[in-house]
């Protein structure tokens, strides 16, 4: 398995010559770091929301995103394989098939994601339902409930994600608990623990 570091580096200057590279790389299976310039280069820059279309396009995912010099920054980018879909990225979808712009790539990996239940998997987490064991952990820990009603919503959506996620029972229950001790104090869990 290739390391991180050790991943290609593809360097883009325009929107055209990303497509290009998707047109033409988008079967491999090896993940990317895409190279971009930022804002201060007006001439040469892709935007993270440009990137993202032509990603789900080809249906692949974005990932980590770092700074690289003073001028370029570089994000990963990979096969989809076998992960769920935010509604945000599926209303990105909606409005690219709107568009015709859809690679038949993408328009596949939507459908396996339909087949295998990974379309819907966070519709409950994108609707912010809390689970029955978490609004029990919450009230279990006043004030915990009130407090976690005043989290914004991104950081509810954060945990919630977090607690779907774990693939463990006990995880999921150890997660729970510290979910509701934090919101206790009005405190977030990160979601990275």
């Amino acid at each position: 398995m290739t390391k991180m570091h050790e991943l290609p580096r593809v360097e883009v200057q325009s929107v055209a010559e990303l497509r290009a590279w998707f047109e033409e790389h988008h079967t491999q299976q090896e993940s990317i770091w895409l190279v971009t310039y930022k804002k201060n280069v007006p001439d040469k820059y892709v935007s993270i929301q440009e990137v993202l279309d032509e990603v789900l396009c080809f249906g692949w995912i974005d990932g980590r995103r770092m700074k690289l010099d003073d001028e370029r920054t570089m994000q990963l980018l990979s096969p989809r394989k076998t992960q769920h879909w935010s509604q945000t990225y599926k209303d990105h979808v909606a409005r690219l098939t709107a568009e015709g712009r859809m690679h038949e790539a993408g328009l596949k990996a939507v459908e396996l994601a339909k087949a295998t239940g990974l379309w819907d998997f966070m519709n409950d987490v994108d609707a912010l339902i809390k689970p029955a064991d978490l609004i029990e952990a919450l009230e279990q820990h006043p004030p915990a409930l009130q407090n976690y009603e005043t989290f914004p919503d991104s950081a509810k959506r954060d945990m919630l994600r977090w607690l779907k996620l774990a693939k463990k029972p006990e995880t999921r229950a150890k997660r729970i608990k510290e979910v509701a001790e934090l919101a206790a104090q009005n405190k977030r869990a990160s979601g990275t623990s």
